[in-house]
């Protein structure tokens, strides 16, 4: 099964720690760059419904890789404007409410383009691979 998709030029993708919003099928979508890689997510938190990538913003956090934490502002958590909720851009985890998970998407790199699939979340198996994060933040 095929999903609907969108294509976005590289070079008009967005900055680390900025957002670009793209309408796909009556869906917004918060595209983000976190170091060497593209994230998309629904602008939409699933914990009261909040416009997440509209009107949320992308916080600085401390990870914690085998005990040792790491200040960064390359750690890709969306904080959600109601109730100031973080979520981990990579895994769509919530930090507050783990069993909580923003939608994600696909997205793939074809040649100069960036390709941002509707229908197919991004895989889980990333997710497990990811360190667990803990939303300390200024």
């Amino acid at each position: 099964m095929t999903g609907s998709r969108v294509r976005i030029a590289v070079a008009d993708a967005p900055a680390a720690g900025e957002v670009r919003l793209v309408e796909l099928d009556s869906h917004t979508i918060g595209l983000y760059r976190v170091g060497d890689r593209y994230y998309a997510v629904a602008d939409r938190c699933p914990h009261r419904g909040a416009p997440l990538c509209s009107a949320g913003r992308v916080v600085r956090g401390i990870t914690l890789e085998h005990g040792n934490p790491t200040r960064g502002a390359a750690l890709g958590l969306l904080r959600c404007p109601w109730h100031k909720w973080d979520f981990d851009i990579a895994t769509g985890r919530c930090l507050v409410q783990p069993r909580l998970r923003v939608r994600r998407y696909r997205v793939e790199h074809d040649g100069d383009d960036l390709i941002i699939t509707l229908q197919h979340p991004a895989p889980e198996a990333a997710a497990a691979s990811e360190p667990d994060r803990l939303a300390l933040t200024p």
